[in-house]
C-alpha cells in the first residue's frame, strides 16, 4: 500500500477512537436526560437526512478542490460539535435536534472524503488488503475506546465523567485535524454531475444501491438500540464498555481472519455468510432482552459482520473501476450515501411509526425482525456481482 493509503488507516483508527469514545456515549447521555425513547430516534435521524444533503455540498468542493478539503471540513465540525456539546452541558437536551443537524453535516463531509480517498489511495489489488488492514485497525481503536469512556465515566457522579469523555473526543480531532495536513491530493478540478449523482448508472451499480439501501435499514440504527437496551438491562456505561470490549476484540481478529481466508472464489459465500449469521445473532433479543442475549448477539454480530463488510465495501470501489468511471468517483460515492442514509430514514420512519401507533419499547422485537433480516436481502444484490466479487 502507498504512504496516503497507510496514513488514511491512521486516521481512521483515531477517528474510531474518538467516535467510540462519545459516539456511543452521546445518545446514552440524552437517554439519561430524556428517558424518551422517540427523542434518540428523532435526533438520530437528523444525522441519516443531512448526511446525504451534505455530500452534494461536499461533493461539489472536493470536484472543486479535492477529497481532503472535505476531509478537514468535517474534522472540523465534528470539533465543534463535541465543543458545544461541552459547553451547553445537560442543557444540550434543549438543542438536540440542532445537534443532531450539525453532527449530520460532520458526518457527510467526512464519509464523502474518506470513501473518495480509500478509491483514491488503493487499487483493485490492494483494496481488500486496505479493508482488512483498516478494519483491524479500527477495530483496536474501539477496543480501546469504549471501555476507556465506561470507566471515566463510572468514576464520576452526573454528567462529570461525560464532559471529561467529550473534552478527549474534542481533543482527538484536533488532533486528527493536525496529522490530516499530512495528507496530499492532486486538485481534481472538475465539475460534480448532479446527474450521475443521483442516477441509476450502470447495470452493476443499481445492484450495489438496492444493498447499500437495505444495509441502511439495519446499519448505525441497531447500534444505539443495543446500547440502549444495554442501559435499561444494567442500568452502567462501564456494562457498555466491557461488551463493547469484547466486541471489538472479536472483531478486529475476524477483519484479519477474513482478509486471509476469503479469497475471490469464497466471497459470494462470505457475503451470504455474514448476513445470515448477523441476523441468527439477534433471535435471542427477539426472544427475550436480558444480558446474556445482549452478550450472545455481540458476540456473534462481531465474529460474523465482517464477511459481510468487507466484501460489500470493496465491490463498491471494484464496480466504478469495472465501469471504467474513476473520474466519476466521487458522484458514485454521493449516490451510494443517498441509497445508504436512505435506508437509514425509512428505517428510523418505520420505527417512529410504531412507537407511535403501538407505544413503550417493547414493540422492538418486531422491529428487530425487519431491520435484522434487511442484510440478507442486501446480500442477494451484492451476491449478484460473482464477476465483481470474484475479480474477473
Amino acid at each position: 500500500m502507498r504512504k496516503e493509503a497507510r496514513i488514511l488507516i491512521v486516521v481512521s483508527a483515531f477517528f474510531t477512537m474518538a467516535m467510540g469514545l462519545s459516539g456511543v456515549f452521546v445518545n446514552i447521555f440524552f437517554w439519561r436526560e430524556t428517558k424518551s425513547f422517540m427523542v434518540i430516534v428523532l435526533y438520530n435521524m437528523m444525522h441519516y437526512i443531512m448526511t446525504p444533503l451534505t455530500f452534494i455540498a461536499a461533493g461539489w468542493l472536493s470536484k472543486k478542490k479535492n477529497g481532503i478539503w472535505s476531509l478537514r471540513i468535517g474534522l472540523l465540525l465534528f470539533a465543534l460539535f463535541f465543543g458545544l456539546i461541552l459547553f451547553v452541558g445537560s442543557r444540550g437536551i434543549y438543542y438536540i435536534y440542532p445537534l443532531g443537524l450539525l453532527f449530520g453535516i460532520a458526518s457527510g463531509f467526512y464519509w464523502l472524503a474518506f470513501n473518495t480517498l480509500c478509491f483514491d489511495f488503493t487499487s483493485t489489488d490492494n483494496r481488500d488488503t486496505f479493508n482488512g488492514y483498516n478494519g483491524s485497525c479500527a477495530g483496536v481503536a474501539g477496543v480501546i475506546a469504549p471501555i476507556t469512556a465506561a470507566y471515566i465515566i463510572s468514576r464520576f457522579s452526573g454528567v462529570k465523567g461525560y464532559s471529561v469523555v467529550f473534552g478527549i473526543t474534542l481533543a482527538l480531532f484536533i488532533a486528527l485535524l493536525i496529522i490530516s495536513l499530512i495528507l496530499k491530493c492532486d486538485n481534481y478540478g472538475s465539475r460534480l454531475d448532479i446527474s450521475k449523482a443521483l442516477g441509476k448508472n450502470c447495470q452493476e451499480w443499481r445492484h450495489i444501491r438496492k444493498a447499500m439501501f437495505l444495509w441502511g435499514f439495519r446499519d448505525v440504527i441497531i447500534v444505539f438500540i443495543v446500547n440502549i437496551l444495554i442501559i435499561q438491562t444494567t442500568g452502567s456505561e462501564l456494562s457498555i464498555g466491557k461488551l463493547s470490549l469484547l466486541g471489538a476484540l472479536i472483531s478486529s481478529g475476524s477483519f484479519v481472519l477474513v482478509q486471509k481466508i476469503v479469497k475471490p472464489p469464497r466471497r459470494v459465500a462470505a457475503v451470504y455468510t455474514g448476513a445470515i449469521f448477523s441476523f441468527a445473532a439477534l433471535w435471542g433479543l427477539i426472544i427475550n432482552v436480558n444480558f446474556n442475549t445482549i452478550l450472545l448477539y455481540i458476540v456473534l454480530d462481531a465474529f460474523f459482520l465482517p464477511f459481510f463488510m468487507i466484501q460489500m465495501s470493496s465491490s463498491t470501489f471494484n464496480v466504478i473501476n469495472g465501469a471504467h468511471e474513476e473520474d466519476m468517483r466521487i458522484e458514485y460515492m454521493v449516490n451510494k450515501d443517498w441509497a445508504l442514509n436512505g435506508g437509514r430514514v425509512i428505517s428510523s420512519l418505520i420505527l417512529v411509526a410504531m412507537l407511535s401507533i403501538f407505544g413503550g419499547s417493547g414493540i422492538l422485537r418486531y422491529y428487530l425482525i425487519l431491520i435484522g433480516a434487511a442484510p440478507i436481502v442486501s446480500a442477494y444484490f451484492i451476491a449478484g456481482l460473482k464477476k465483481v466479487l470474484r475479480g474477473e
